[in-house]
């Protein structure tokens, strides 16, 4: 029988410190559009592509990434980080890692007046860096079209 990966077999790396997220998401938008001639479909042009993404955490991990914060100065000082994703099991593994990402705060608070959960923090992030998304490896971006930007 397989061991299929969920959240709890994902290691959550926020430059080199371990955070244990409640939630993680990482959104790719790549403006490719299809070209047409008289309304004829007739190939593509690349469009700007962009990643961003999110984290909630509890306070036991908010603190910590706090404390980067407060070693920066602030919030907006804060430079950006790259963040890596391991998830593995028995028989599966993949990781993804979007490079310099930089952190921000949206929902800096979310408490439930019952009390049946823990405090949540909501921490969004966008991906600044050329290299930008990997996925087991393999470089989402065309290497070589950011290589002739030189960037």
């Amino acid at each position: 029988m397989t061991a299929h990966i969920s959240g709890a077999d994902a290691d959550i790396l926020i430059g080199t410190q371990l955070v244990n997220a409640n939630q993680i998401t990482l959104d790719i938008e790549d403006g490719t559009k299809a070209t047409s001639t008289r309304g004829v479909p007739d190939g593509y042009v690349r469009g700007q592509t962009k990643s961003k993404g999110e984290l909630k955490v509890d306070t036991v991990n908010f603190k910590l990434i706090l404390e980067e914060a407060k070693k920066a100065g602030s919030w907006q000082q804060m430079e950006p980080v790259d963040i890596t994703v391991n998830g593995k099991t028995i028989n599966q593994s993949i990781n993804y890692t979007a490079y310099g990402c930089k952190l921000n705060l949206s929902n800096a608070l979310d408490a439930a007046g019952d009390g049946e959960d823990k405090l949540e923090h909501s921490i969004p992030f966008v991906v600044t860096d050329p290299r930008f998304v990997e996925i087991d490896g393999v470089p989402y971006i065309d290497l070589d079209h950011v290589k002739r930007l030189n960037l």
